[in-house]
């Protein structure tokens, strides 16, 4: 996953819980601004800590994966929603 797929991620995930970024910056005691600057693919100019502290707050974490594998069903199934 590229920083900007990542960006495009979260900013989705966010909506799909019906998140305000105003909500996630209380919530999380991140700014507005850095969750935009997260959302809009400034992630690397942000700390992974910020990252990891929304994806929480969005029910999801990190995780590593070798590089150029096939995708699983499970990552299949969740680029069709």
């Amino acid at each position: 996953m590229t920083l900007i797929e990542l960006s495009n991620k979260i900013k989705s995930l966010r909506k799909e819980k019906k998140y305000s970024q105003d909500q996630l910056q209380a919530f999380s005691s991140i700014t507005k601004r850095t969750i935009s600057k997260i959302e809009n693919g400034f992630v690397d100019e942000v700390g992974i800590k910020k990252v990891e502290t929304i994806l929480d707050l969005l029910g999801y974490e990190f995780s590593i994966r070798p590089k150029n594998r096939p995708k699983t069903l499970e990552e299949l199934q969740d680029e069709r929603k």
